[in-house]
């Protein structure tokens, strides 16, 4: 059991889903023959890092301008065609690859970094976290270690994460 008061642990090991896996088929056709094929063959750990080949091997660029996707299998239009987008395609796209794969997989947005500001003598100081500072990440889950943190984007443009934070696998 976990300890009283791991809240922490408690989070990360809170089992998968069903709408962990959810993938509506046929929506990103190539995206989900290549989960298939990976699931037919890999473990979960190695999937990941299949997907982190993938995304390697797409010349993948990261934008705040990318263009329009497509209504029809946008995500595959995004790894194959457009190649390029920002911090929440990338998410978005890994963690459908993800559950075509059969790996447990969701998408968390919240926010990296921001900018310390020191105390001015009234308090300790504050951490100035602005909407530049926004970000979008994945999480899947891999036995033994329940929820593990990926960060597609840091594969696409790694000077976009700041520290390596959110570095992934």
């Amino acid at each position: 059991g976990l300890a009283a008061g791991d809240s922490t642990a408690a989070w990360r090991r809170r089992a998968p889903q069903v709408d962990d896996l959810a993938f509506p088929p046929g929506s990103n056709p190539r995206l989900e023959a290549i989960g298939r094929g990976w699931a037919a063959s890999l473990s979960p750990t190695e999937r990941v890092a299949a997907a982190r080949q993938l995304f390697s091997s797409q010349a993948l660029r990261y934008t705040l301008e990318p263009q329009t996707l497509p209504d029809a299998a946008p995500l595959d239009a995004l790894l194959f065609t457009t190649r390029a987008g920002f911090c929440e395609h990338f998410a978005s796209s890994f963690t459908a690859l993800m559950r075509a794969a059969g790996v447990p997989a969701r998408v968390v947005i919240g926010y990296q970094g921001g900018e310390w500001v020191p105390a001015d003598g009234w308090g300790s100081g504050y951490l100035d976290v602005r909407q530049r500072d926004a970000h979008a990440w994945s999480e899947v889950w891999l036995e033994p270690n329940g929820w593990v943190r990926v960060d597609p984007t840091a594969w696409v443009a790694p000077q976009r994460i700041a520290g390596g934070v959110m570095a992934g696998l």
